[in-house]
């Protein structure tokens, strides 16, 4: 039993445990428990067996005592013999021990990590996100020298979702035929969001001199940002409305190309195989960006990089990243995509 509770791109970036595990052993069964919020990213996914969900704010006191206790049940009737804990906070870790599993891998958490019989270290160098996650085998012999096959991350789409974005795609942009580009300019954290102004001349950039139609993905509240975006790209830009998670998969699918600030969508995008341009201010790509050379990641750290800032009054990060280095990495993936990305 695997458990990263949230969030989007965190959830992606542990499916490449699922699938060691899977191909470790094929007849392994594999439950994975997560937020409700986030089970679209494992719906489909040949290496999950069976998918469980909570909700992060079920209600009242009572309602969460019912919630624990049915999770409870599930999963003694599973009878797991073995829990992975990848994300480490009291609520993940009292859950799991829960479950009855002998064997429970986690990490050094303060008094929580007591709650495992396994406790896997934080190394002192670095790694990628995705190599800390496959560390959590180690206590099961997996371990070794993974390959870039091994890092990959996934997210499963059936044929009628896929259809259904690329359909989507069409009515949006009246039938259009050719190359889209897909930006997102939104991000949790404000000091993680390239400046809008600058998403409005790329976007205008890419329809006048690259030929592609340009459409703007928004989550939860971010409609003024896009329209924002919008406006400076003097209709260059087509903003999309805000989308299921599954639905925006489909959408983010349909793309030649993805360009968006570090967030969730980021890591949905390459999941789902769309070439994807990482933009990073405060983030660490390093860590954050495991990904291939159909990807990559722009980043000019300032000084005080890494500062883990939510917020910053002076983004010198953000100021170094010009439109025109954007749009040539836009320009180098639209040159390597095949004829069928468009729509």
């Amino acid at each position: 039993m695997v458990s990263r509770l949230r969030f989007l791109g965190d959830v992606i970036l542990t499916t490449p445990v699922v699938r060691a595990l899977k191909r470790a052993d094929p007849d392994v069964r594999i439950a994975y428990l997560v937020e409700k919020s986030y089970e679209g990213v494992l719906e489909g996914n040949p290496h999950v067996d069976v998918l469980w969900t909570v909700e992060r704010q079920p209600g009242s006191a009572r309602a969460q005592i019912r919630q624990v206790l049915s999770l409870r049940r599930r999963m003694r009737r599973f009878r797991p013999d073995l829990t992975i804990d990848l994300l480490g906070i009291p609520k993940s870790a009292l859950l799991l021990a829960l479950s009855g599993a002998p064997l429970r891998i986690g990490g050094p958490y303060r008094i929580r990590k007591h709650l495992y019989t396994h406790v896997v270290e934080h190394l002192s160098g670095r790694e990628t996100a995705v190599e800390y996650h496959l560390r959590s085998l180690r206590p099961l012999g997996l371990e070794r020298k993974w390959e870039a096959e091994d890092l990959r991350t996934e997210v499963f789409l059936s044929q009628e979702e896929t259809a259904w974005g690329k359909a989507f795609l069409r009515d949006q942009l009246s039938n259009w035929q050719g190359p889209i580009v897909g930006l997102h300019p939104g991000a949790t954290w404000p000091a993680k969001r390239w400046f809008p102004e600058r998403f409005g001349k790329l976007a205008k950039r890419v329809a006048s001199e690259l030929g592609a139609r340009v459409v703007v993905t928004v989550g939860p509240g971010e409609q003024t940002l896009a329209q924002e975006v919008q406006r400076r790209s003097g209709g260059a830009a087509h903003v999309l409305p805000v989308l299921p998670l599954r639905r925006l998969a489909a959408v983010l699918g349909a793309f030649s190309v993805y360009v968006t600030n570090d967030c969730g969508p980021l890591h949905l995008s390459v999941a789902v195989g769309t070439p994807t341009v990482g933009l990073f201010g405060p983030g660490e790509p390093d860590i954050w960006f495991p990904y291939g050379p159909e990807h990559v990641a722009l980043h000019h750290p300032c000084a005080l990089h890494p500062c883990h800032r939510d917020f910053c009054d002076n983004p010198v990060c953000w100021y170094a990243l010009d439109v025109e280095e954007v749009l040539n990495a836009v320009a180098e993936r639209l040159a390597r995509a095949t004829v069928g990305n468009g729509v």
